[in-house]
């Protein structure tokens, strides 16, 4: 869906309570990472890894057990999905080697295609999220959603998207509402979406396709440096719907695309309504204002909302100030270890980041290399009940 000036302007004019361009300009807050300086709490290498296996998402557990991934989009590593040990490093496949031994002839029920995001929900139950690859035939090997329970390390229900997005499609991540029982995805590719899928019927649906708030703003793009970034191809970057949040009390679900400055939220309760029109959706749509370009997103229990700025090589926490904009404070910088703050996690008061180095290793203008895939991990602040994205869940 298209969406018509006419409601892109009513958008806008919710700034008053949805917040509005950020305080300091965006071009503004551009800077060369090597003039970053060291900023917030030490990071804490959890696990490093060889190229045989290019970290991408992560999940950690209430206990701390630690899952990461490895998409098979460009490169197959060694293995698709692990636990780490936090305490040794050592890797074990999960949930068995078998699921990591991937044959274009298998049913892919049993098996990891291209594992791409992972999120732990409340109930502590891991999903693991599997984007299939747009070269295999979707028909049989289809994108799914898979549940596990931590305790016995079983698939509790697994769920696929036949029918529902397409090989030009690339689900990227996704939210678990234990609350509502519901699961809600980012679409990175094709027009860019969200989807949202109905854990106890398994039905699916996309919405907001093509809207202004999910598909990247064609203007705006991802920089290294002074320069556009590139696909292997040559044409330049443009990656949809990607980052995606949800609020402590399940009522909001934070969004942007990759490759522009914008940020978004919807409430939870219209991506449920089947009843709202393509348009009425739209219209509950919020524009938050213009920040930091960030991937990944995750919010904490008190309401502050992280990301990584993929082009200064830092982390910042986003809130909204008494005069309605996106403050952006660096939480985390330390160029002599950070390159790609990609997909996080929270767990026993710290927060996990995983370091994909992603323009490192995915573009025709890569830089050079800069260090491994690594998980870290960071203390998170006691943060005051205040000042805040919470103030306005309700």
């Amino acid at each position: 869906m298209v969406r018509k000036t006419g409601l892109l302007d009513a958008w806008f004019g919710l700034l008053l309570i949805a917040g509005g361009v950020a305080a300091t300009p965006v071009a503004a807050q551009k800077i060369a990472p090597d003039s970053v300086k060291q900023v917030g709490p030490p990071l804490e290498v959890v696990k490093s890894f060889e190229d045989d296996f290019r970290l991408v998402g992560i999940g950690v557990s209430a206990r701390g057990r630690v899952f990461a991934t490895a998409p098979a989009s460009n490169v197959r590593s060694r293995f698709s999905m692990v636990e780490v040990d936090p305490k040794t490093g050592a890797i074990t496949p999960y949930p068995d080697a078998a699921w990591n031994n991937f044959s274009e002839q298998g049913d892919g029920k049993s098996e990891w295609i291209s594992v791409q995001a992972l999120w732990v929900d409340k109930a502590d139950h891991l999903w693991a999220l599997d984007s299939s690859l747009s070269k295999v035939d979707q028909d049989r090997l289809p994108p799914k959603l898979v549940e596990f329970d931590l305790s016995t390390n079983k698939v509790v229900r697994q769920y696929d998207f036949k029918g529902v997005v397409s090989a030009k499609d690339s689900l990227n991540d996704l939210r678990i509402d234990v609350a509502h029982g519901y699961a809600y995805l980012t679409n990175i590719g094709n027009k860019g979406s969200l989807v949202v899928l109905d854990l106890k019927t398994g039905n699916a649906r996309q919405v907001l396709v093509g809207s202004r708030s999910t598909f990247a703003d064609p203007k705006q793009h991802l920089m290294f440096g002074k320069e556009i970034a590139l696909r292997p191809d040559g044409s330049v970057v443009a990656i949809h719907a990607d980052g995606i949040a949800l609020s402590p009390d399940a009522s909001w679900l934070y969004y942007r695309p990759l490759t522009d400055h914008n940020y978004w939220r919807v409430p939870t309760s219209a991506l449920r309504d089947v009843g709202l029109s393509d348009t009425e959706l739209a219209a509950k749509v919020e524009y938050l204002g213009s920040s930091v370009l960030s991937g990944g997103l995750i919010m904490d229990a008190d309401g502050t909302l992280y990301g990584g700025d993929l082009e200064n090589r830092t982390v910042v926490a986003l809130r909204s100030t008494p005069s309605h904009t996106l403050d952006a404070k660096v939480f985390v910088s330390d160029p002599s270890k950070l390159s790609w703050a990609d997909g996080f996690a929270i767990s026993g008061g710290y927060l996990y980041i995983a370091d994909s180095h992603l323009w490192e290793v995915a573009f025709k203008n890569d830089l050079p290399r800069s260090g491994p895939f690594t998980i870290f991990k960071v203390k998170l602040p006691r943060q005051p009940e205040r000042g805040h994205f919470r103030r306005r869940h309700g």
